[in-house]
């Protein structure tokens, strides 16, 4: 049967599969909280079920969220692993959105046309709807090309334990695959799919100073501020620490952490120098509310920094009295949220002890990091026949994608490139933004065609030809 064809038929269908989507996204999920996670679970079991897989629920701990599993058999050449995610981020201020986070409401909005909003409806519950969907299409018309493992997840926003766990005991069977597949809504808001080769790793932790004997300050709470003259305070203790970690422009400044970076390859840059001609330097600053750059350059240096240099971020820093009003006091503890994004070749824990290190060298023996969840950086090449599948698919839709070798965000893809040594791919149409805000949205004309393309995409996989490259 003809692509064409096959997307005709998610026209026919469309208003049931927006149905479907919206009452996917009504349900919370939100994996920090664990609002509404088990009903969202059972939902997406439901649409597994659908396809005539029989789902079955994964918990990596006692407490995790489930991890939706199933395995689909058409007696395909290739088989793939289709991963999703069904959790989202905490809605924040109801306030400050014009429509309920979870009504999944249907607007026209300026220059969209009609936009879905809703907490997921971007990132990424709308998509994981979408790629059920189009497998169910293809299924329905007998023109399924792949065999599929589901892999869906409801702890990506929280680095939860469950997803590693189960590639880990699944590694056996999950290694034989020849692709695996993460889709999302990757246009721009010009219309150009990106398609992204690679993504940073991420190491997060808290770094914490609290009084003992040692170094001094309050051991027993919070004491009055007039006692600073002779009493040491946690919250500079924490803060000239972190001062080190960086130099005046902010760049990593942590002994040793330059060892590992890897420099970007002949790939890396004739695809960054593909890119850089439409690359909009201002348009992206606009766009992020910025006035500036850390540093300058040409539009190369810039994204090459942007993508292959390692980064230290200060997330947030809790310490003391910060309510309305005064209250003068000394607190016996401060903490910092930090992330530092990782780029080929950093190890997760090769990064961490290198800055316990650095911090040691300089006297703060008493600053302690809690650790969370982390995620190595990811990798697969341009040659890859997935990496081929999803320029071939854009095309064949009319688009020009733009190639990008790395992207500065992070998913957990290095268990599919470097744990099971299967490649991994994926770029669907479509358009949202405000992810992690308020007012998250969708573009409803484009969900729709995300569900085609997600179509092609498999099939363009399924028709290269030598499978995965060894």
């Amino acid at each position: 049967m003809p692509l064409k064809e096959l997307h005709r038929e998610i026209d026919r269908k469309w208003d049931r599969h927006l149905a479907e989507t919206r009452r996917l996204l009504r349900i919370p999920s939100v994996s920090m909280t664990g609002e509404g996670i088990e009903e969202t679970a059972a939902a997406v079991s439901e649409m597994v079920a659908k396809l005539g897989v029989e789902p079955r629920l994964f918990r990596g701990a006692k407490k995790s969220h489930p991890l939706v599993t199933g395995y689909l058999d058409v007696g395909a050449e290739k088989t793939g692993i289709l991963y999703g995610m069904y959790d989202v981020q905490p809605v924040g201020d109801p306030e400050l959105w014009d429509h309920p986070p979870f009504g999944a409401t249907v607007v026209r909005r300026r220059p969209y046309g009609e936009v879905l909003v809703n907490r997921g409806a971007y990132n990424s519950k709308g998509a994981l709807a979408g790629m059920l969907l189009a497998v169910e299409t293809m299924l329905d018309k007998g023109e399924m090309p792949l065999n599929m493992h589901f892999v869906i997840e409801g702890e990506e926003e929280c680095g939860g334990p469950s997803l590693p766990r189960y590639i880990m005991k699944n590694k056996g069977r999950l290694s034989k695959a020849d692709v695996a597949f993460g889709f999302d809504y990757s246009e721009d808001s010009k219309g150009v799919p990106v398609i992204s080769l690679g993504l940073k790793g991420v190491v997060y932790f808290d770094l914490v100073a609290e009084g003992n004997p040692d170094t001094g300050g309050p051991m027993n709470g919070e004491v009055h501020s007039g006692e600073a003259s002779w009493v040491h305070n946690p919250a500079w203790r924490l803060v000239q620490a972190l001062s080190t970690l960086v130099d005046g422009d902010q760049r990593p400044a942590v002994d040793g952490l330059w060892d590992d970076v890897r420099e970007p390859d002949r790939d890396d840059r004739e695809l960054i120098r593909e890119v850089a001609p439409r690359f909009d330097p201002k348009a992206h600053l606009a766009d992020l509310g910025v006035a500036k750059f850390k540093g300058e350059g040409t539009k190369e240096e810039l994204i090459t920094k942007y993508l292959f240099e390692p980064s230290i971020n200060v997330d947030g820093v809790l310490s003391g009295y910060t309510g309305p009003g005064t209250k003068t006091v000394l607190p016996d503890r401060a903490m910092a949220k930090v992330d530092i994004r990782t780029v080929p070749d950093m190890t997760i824990e090769g990064t961490r002890e290198k800055v316990m290190a650095h911090l040691r060298r300089r006297g703060f023996t008493d600053i302690r990091m809690r650790t969370y969840e982390d995620y190595p950086w990811s990798k697969v090449s341009p040659r890859e026949p997935i990496s081929v599948a999803c320029v071939e698919a854009m095309r064949y839709h009319g688009k020009e994608p733009e190639v990008w070798p790395m992207m500065a965000g992070s998913a957990p893809f290095y268990l599919f490139d470097q744990v099971l040594g299967v490649p991994w791919g994926g770029v669907g149409l479509g358009y949202g933004a405000k992810a992690h805000s308020p007012n998250e949205f969708a573009v409803v004309k484009g969900m729709r065609d995300f569900e085609k393309s997600v179509i092609t995409v498999m099939h363009m996989f399924a028709a290269s030809s030598g499978g995965r490259r060894d």
